[in-house]
């Protein structure tokens, strides 16, 4: 998401947080807002910019048909554009050792743009109870996941890379 403005951003985030806690799925989303799954997730991933009509729709859903402050996609930008960051593979593996889980996840990530990759939004959630939103919610306000739990490296051809925090919830966090 290096590439797009920091409202984009922040709509983008808002919209995934509010599907996960709720439990809505982008295929329930986009039927009920008249658009494609394929749009909404190309909308998530920022691969395309989202339609003016698609916020204040994705907006009313949240608020309960109500017209809170909409995002507006900046008119400066014109046609959207894809991202500069292309995930070209992904290879995600699980390892149990008889005591704990460790979750691996490898991306082939392409760069489009001219421009240096000086960030990449990565994404934790956890949900034990799917299709049962609150008593998730319950649950994580109860028992919230932790960074230390998480133990999260990330690294580029073994060497270690820094992150940062910029979400931090019960039941998720994005760095």
């Amino acid at each position: 998401m290096t590439g797009e403005a920091p409202a984009e951003e922040s709509f983008i985030a808002e919209l995934k947080r509010w599907r996960d806690v709720r439990g809505v799925s982008q295929t329930a989303l986009a039927k009920s807002v008249g658009y494609t799954p394929s749009y909404v997730s190309k909308v998530e991933s920022g691969q395309q910019r989202p339609s003016v009509s698609f916020a204040d729709l994705e907006a009313r859903g949240r608020h309960g048909g109500a017209a809170p402050h909409a995002h507006k996609p900046d008119a400066q930008h014109g046609i959207a554009q894809p991202t500069s960051i292309v995930v070209e593979h992904e290879d995600s593996e699980l390892f149990y050792n008889g005591q704990t889980y460790r979750a691996t996840q490898r991306r082939k990530l392409y760069n489009a743009s001219s421009d240096p990759v000086a960030r990449y939004l990565i994404r934790i959630s956890v949900d034990r109870h799917p299709g049962n939103p609150e008593r998730s919610n319950q649950l994580y306000r109860e028992n919230p996941l932790t960074w230390d739990e998480l133990d999260l490296k990330a690294s580029i051809g073994g060497e270690s890379i820094g992150w940062r925090v910029q979400h931090d919830r019960d039941a998720f966090k994005e760095v």
